[in-house]
């Protein structure tokens, strides 16, 4: 199981679980405390938890490396002079560039590949390098030469990183049994260690048919959002999951999308696809030394999304697709050279609906606006701490000195902005209500949703509304929880109806996303004994009898901490991070991100006052008391932070956004975010 920094969820041995008192806070002697905080450390190296289920193994590529020396000591084999050879074809554009040097090798035959990958050691800037490739098509002639310019090193640094390779774009080949090669330099220091890697994707079963996700239908209760696109995941490709090491990292939101494309040339077919992203991650995972591929997702030129880095596809994780300004931004790489060639009109629409997707999730956004950025650094055009306003949408060449995304993708770039601004309709408006207000109705075990007069759902009476995003498109699913069964029911959006027994009578639900994938798991919290059980995850000891579970990312690493309330003090327990105070007997836990910042805060309601007490910020007065109104509080509106909100007989009222008369008496709420 998962392992996380400051000691996240780890399996119970059968010691209590400690937490650590702060800011003079009053603790409860029934919870022990932790040992100092710089023993809270992570205890194991992370290993990424995909590559142990069916099918994380994947494929992996078959890969020929050819070293090639440097410049001053060729490999053996490998011819060093000053120019450029004749008959180089695209290289010979350095012909007559100053101080030019090239090192040139021909093999044929070599064991079987697909791609070509030619990377290098360097300590620092270095000149211009263009690295000129044909192959030779088994039983065949020569291939024509085609050009690889330096690609960028868009993964950023973190501090006391180790040295990554630098290298040019990749090179599909389709099938070959012989390559040469032609690496020129000019104008500036040189790299060393040059080596070109013969990557061969292997053929598997499914390349020929990946079987896209079921297309949403308007009639599923979603919300105004944009439907998640259909999106090929990781395993449709063959990511085999144990070359992954690059741990995901989380931006608060994600504010723009960075266009690519890969420059790996456009006639490839259908069933080439998952072997070029094979590649692709073979290449930027291990030859270029990232961990994993940078991009977030990659669009083919059939119109066909893929899924990319891993790490969840509706959280704002942070990919390698422009250095220095990779938190806060999402990337989507077109397969193919579009340098000379138009875009098609069909990966042009797969990319805007992805973008209006994205930029849905979170707060407001306008595809069609800019935006500040701060960042630089790394490979970018900027020193570091820079701002910088672009585009929301923006080429990869606003940012970082290269011709990506190529002068077609520049030019289809404001029929994509259009198109996303269309998608999202109203909502680039920050005032429009984005959550769906829903109710469950016990007697009959209903979900009704404003303004729709049949259910929309049935599950049992008596049940728990536990609404969350169980299939990771970043839209809360209707679901409910039996606490005599056991038994989620839920509604996914594009998947339809699933039942799975997870808990025991006495449980209290406590779905979240623990490991910050993007998907609800499904948790209980069992009173008699403090044990969390959380599924897919572990187990983990926090809390008492009367405690409520308020699991919720109170740090803003992206993953959810177990955590308890306990209303007869008032005490909150973030589990293996600290205890402290807030609220008081008789108040409701209302937890959420009150100032936009990322991270949820500790907060209750009072029906006797009708105020929120917030940890460290002010506290506000809203909504109507008595015995039956609860806190409601969600982002319902599209300015980024949680709007105070109540529910009482049927109405939701929502500071900021006014009243709505949702169900009946009785009902219980179900905002679906």
């Amino acid at each position: 199981m998962r392992r996380y920094r400051r000691l996240k969820l780890v399996v119970v041995g059968g010691v209590a679980v400690a937490l650590l008192s702060t800011g003079g806070a009053t603790a409860d002697p029934r919870i022990p405390f932790l040992p100092p905080p710089e023993n809270l450390t992570e205890p194991i190296q992370w290993a990424n938890p995909a590559a142990k289920v069916p099918g994380g193994t994947g494929v992996t590529p078959q890969v020929t490396r050819i070293a090639l020396g440097s410049f001053d000591r060729p490999a053996d084999g490998v011819a060093a002079q000053r120019g450029v050879p004749s008959g180089v074809g695209p290289a010979e554009r350095y012909r007559r560039a100053p101080k030019a040097r090239t090192l040139t090798i021909t093999r044929q035959p070599t064991a079987p590949f697909s791609a070509v990958g030619v990377t290098w050691r360097e300590t620092g800037r270095i000149g211009t390098v263009t690295v000129a490739v044909r192959h030779h098509v088994p039983g065949g002639d020569w291939s024509a030469w085609r050009t690889a310019d330096t690609g960028e090193a868009d993964r950023d640094l973190a501090p006391g990183g180790g040295q990554r390779r630098g290298g040019a774009d990749l090179v599909w080949t389709g099938r070959a049994d012989g390559v040469q090669l032609a690496v020129t330099t000019t104008g500036g220091p040189a790299p060393h260690d040059i080596a070109a890697d013969l990557i061969d994707p292997t053929d598997a079963p499914g390349d020929t048919a990946p079987t896209p996700p079921a297309t949403v239908t308007e009639s599923q209760p979603v919300g105004l959002r944009p439907f998640m696109p259909a999106i090929l995941r990781r395993a449709a490709w063959g990511a085999n999951e144990q070359q992954m090491n690059w741990r995901p990292q989380y931006a608060q939101y994600v504010k723009a999308v960075a266009l690519h494309h890969t420059a790996t040339g456009n006639d490839y077919r259908p069933e080439d696809v998952p072997k070029i992203l094979r590649s692709i991650y073979q290449y930027q995972t291990v030859s270029r030394g990232w961990g994993d591929i940078g991009y977030n997702v990659l669009v083919d030129r059939f119109g066909r999304l893929w899924e990319g880095r891993s790490g969840g596809l509706s959280r704002p994780v942070v990919g390698a697709q422009a250095g220095g300004f990779n938190t806060g931004t999402a990337g989507v790489a077109m397969i193919g050279d579009f340098r000379t060639v138009n875009v098609p009109q069909v990966v042009q629409e797969a990319t805007a609906q992805y973008t209006a997707w994205k930029l849905s999730l979170q707060q407001a956004i306008d595809p069609r606006g800019t935006v500040s950025l701060t960042g630089g650094g790394s490979t970018s055009r900027y020193p570091a701490g820079t701002t910088v306003t672009v585009p929301r949408v923006f080429p990869h060449q606003q940012t970082n000195p290269t011709e990506c995304p190529g002068a077609k993708g520049l030019a289809a770039l404001p029929w994509v902005r259009e198109r996303a601004a269309a998608l999202l309709g109203d909502l680039v408006k920050p005032e429009v209500v984005r959550t769906l207000l829903a109710v469950y109705r016990p007697t009959d075990g209903t979900v009704r949703l404003q303004g729709v007069p049949e259910p929309v759902f049935t599950s049992g009476p008596n049940e728990i509304p536990v609404a969350a995003d169980y299939n990771g498109d970043g839209k809360a699913d209707v679901a409910t929880w039996s606490p005599t069964t056991g038994n989620w029911s839920m509604l996914l959006t594009g998947e339809g109806r699933r039942t799975v027994q997870w808990g025991l009578p006495g449980d209290v639900p406590a779905p979240a996303d623990f490991t910050g994938d993007g998907t609800a798991e499904l948790a209980v919290f069992r009173p008699a004994t403090g044990v969390w059980y959380i599924k897919g995850v572990g187990e983990v000891q926090l809390g008492v009898p009367g405690d409520v579970p308020v699991p919720a990312d109170y740090t803003g690493d992206g993953r959810a901490e177990a955590a308890i309330w306990r209303p007869s003090t008032g005490l909150w327990a973030i589990y293996a991070l600290r205890e402290f105070k807030v609220g008081a007997p008789g108040q409701l836990a209302a937890p959420a991100d009150y100032d936009g910042n990322g991270t949820v805060d500790a907060a209750t309601w009072s029906p006797a006052t009708q105020q929120f007490t917030i940890d460290g910020q002010p506290a506000i007065r809203f909504g109507a008391g008595g015995s039956t109104a609860r806190p409601v509080v969600a982002q319902y509106d599209g300015d980024g932070r949680a709007d105070p909100a109540v529910f009482r007989d049927g109405r939701y009222d929502i500071r900021g956004a006014g009243g709505y008369d949702v169900g009946a008496q009785g009902d219980i709420p179900m905002p679906l975010s």
